[in-house]
């Protein structure tokens, strides 16, 4: 994603200065021009097309390929009149688009297809708001998927389960110590398969005013232990942060999110919280995926740790997907984080930068301040 290379975030107690992490207020208006290698050594590689001219080919060029089949200076991509062009700048093994050589500068249409030596380059178009909505779209039809499993799964389980009660205190010595095995591994099952129900519930237990600078405070008290001392905790909520919902779902969103924290940060950093009151536009309400304009309330959780490559933070919200190692974690945190989110009602957004740390920024409808009586 295009975008500033300076951002100033607004959180906890300080300015943090973030000089890799794109503007979020911008970005998602960006619509870039992409050059997709669909065959050849690069397959799979995607190289941004601005307003610049490109050179495509090896060595020092703006799009560097590895077949031996293209010049180091093969072809050229250049915009002119909002078109954008491609030219060959004298090849050995020229130039082809769309099945035909080029002899001048031809105009390039969203998926025609650019073969240079060994390698095919399709020009497309990518719109950030519109791949947002896409990926939301796919996650909210996993939860569903992910839910019905757990559903079927978690009744084959009570079978189980009380037929194991049967067993429980009639055997003694190695046998009873294996009844016993199955018991917790069943137990534990048990709580993996409510973690994914919660997936495919569209609304939370119970709903209520919650103001979150308490539930905040008495979250970060529970996580310090768990956080441990080479991580530092800063936190500023204002006191007007209110938002409707389920105070338990939106304590385990937290939690979930600082363990994740946590993990990004093996050898110390800073967990940044902050959460105030802010009035959103019409056209940044649209751009966010809001139901209007009006006032919400911004949680934004940053970390100083490890970041995210684009790979990565393109699946971050998929169900049991985890870069974590084996036994260390079940990939469901961030889709729990994400379901908690969209049932009440609010967005999440996640940026992310390798060696820069991450930015977790959640929007809530704001809930004013109840009426006195009287």
């Amino acid at each position: 994603m295009i975008a500033k290379l300076t951002k100033t975030m607004w959180t906890a107690e300080t300015s943090v200065e973030s000089k890799a992490l794109p503007d979020e207020d911008t970005a998602p208006f960006i619509v870039e021009h992409r050059l997709i290698c669909v065959a050849g050594v690069d397959l799979g590689m995607v190289f941004r097309i601005g307003d610049q001219p490109v050179v495509i080919g090896r060595g020092r060029a703006d799009v560097r390929l590895q077949s031996t089949g293209v010049s180091r200076r093969h072809a050229r991509i250049y915009r002119a009149h909002a078109t954008h062009f491609v030219e060959d700048l004298g090849s050995s093994n020229g130039t082809i688009v769309n099945g035909a050589p080029i002899r001048k500068p031809t105009p390039l249409a969203f998926g025609d297809r650019v073969h240079v030596g060994g390698t095919i380059l399709v020009f497309a178009r990518h719109d950030a708001l519109e791949e947002r909505l896409q990926q939301l779209q796919r996650l909210e039809s996993m939860a569903r998927v992910v839910g019905g499993l757990a559903h079927d799964f978690n009744n084959a389980l009570m079978v189980i389960s009380s037929h194991l009660d049967l067993f429980v205190g009639r055997f003694a010595g190695e046998d009873g110590e294996a009844i016993d095995d199955m018991v917790h591994a069943t137990a534990a099952a048990a709580r993996l398969s409510r973690r994914l129900l919660d997936l495919g519930r569209s609304e939370p237990a119970a709903f209520d005013t919650v103001s979150l600078a308490p539930l905040v405070d008495k979250t970060i008290a529970m996580a310090r232990p768990a956080l441990g001392e080479h991580i530092t905790i800063e936190s500023k909520i204002s006191g007007e942060a209110r938002v409707l919902g389920s105070e338990d779902e939106l304590q385990q969103m937290m939690l979930n999110l600082f363990t994740n924290a946590r993990d990004a940060m093996p050898d110390g950093g800073r967990l940044i919280v902050s959460a105030r009151v802010t009035k959103i536009a019409p056209t940044e309400a649209l751009v966010r995926h809001l139901q209007a304009a009006d006032e919400y309330v911004e949680i934004v959780i940053t970390d100083t740790g490890i970041g995210m490559d684009e790979a990565t933070l393109a699946r971050v919200f998929e169900p049991f997907f985890t870069t974590k190692p084996v036994g260390k974690g079940t990939g469901l945190g961030l889709m729990m984080v994400h379901t908690t989110v969209r049932r009440h009602g609010g967005v999440v957004s996640v940026r992310s930068v390798v060696g820069h740390g991450t930015e977790v920024r959640i929007t809530f409808p704001s809930t004013p301040p109840a009426q006195p009586i009287g």
